[in-house]
């Protein structure tokens, strides 16, 4: 989880705060603490059910929402042979992806702000499909390099550095894709991340 997430959304609490908005305030806090609590417990485990990722990635949805002054929409999508308490995953493994979609997709994105995260099970892999309709990976890529110009991607290696230590002993590779999108004229309108995790 990205330190800034953490720092963005006490920030948020304490505008609450300044406005004298205790409901929003409550209300926010109550699902910060929670998904706060989560990530600390699963951080501890090697494998978490699917029904656990989907719950922590909601309740980070949800934080994200008011930061985005709720110009942002979300979807989880489950298909509905996918039985949620049986399935386990990685722990954490879905989420670099979706905060990746979130913070470098979505932020600088005008208007209206869109992710799908879809479980699908495809033979004997769990597919999740993360679907943005950002600016794309080089936007992102330009804007960071102006920002910083030391800017390194380390969340996209340290993802990929998991990925590969988690195969290791497996007889089934967990694997990931990147698609960029275009429009008809060659103009980038987000990102799909395809990981598929053998169950």
């Amino acid at each position: 989880m990205n330190p800034h997430f953490f720092y963005n959304a006490l920030n948020t609490i304490q505008s609450f705060i300044f406005l004298d908005d205790k409901k929003n305030a409550t209300s926010y806090l109550s699902k910060f603490s929670k998904l706060t609590r989560m990530i600390l417990e699963m951080s501890e485990k090697e494998k978490v059910s699917l029904n656990e990722e989907i719950t922590a990635l909601t309740l980070y949805f949800e934080i994200e929402k008011v930061r985005f002054n709720n110009d942002f929409t979300f979807q989880l999508n489950v298909d509905q042979q996918i039985d949620k308490d049986l399935i386990s995953i990685p722990s954490m493994i879905v989420q670099p992806y979706v905060e990746n979609a979130v913070k470098h997709g979505l932020l600088h994105k005008k208007n209206e702000k869109s992710l799908i995260v879809s479980f699908e099970k495809k033979d004997s892999n769990l597919q999740i499909t993360i679907d943005d309709n950002g600016i794309g990976r080089q936007r992102s890529a330009e804007l960071n390099y102006i920002k910083n110009e030391k800017h390194n991607s380390f969340s996209t290696q340290a993802n990929q550095q998991r990925l590969e230590l988690l195969n290791k002993g497996r007889n089934g590779n967990m694997a990931v894709q990147f698609i960029d999108k275009m429009d008809q004229n060659g103009n980038p309108i987000g990102t799909t991340v395809i990981l598929s995790i053998p169950i």
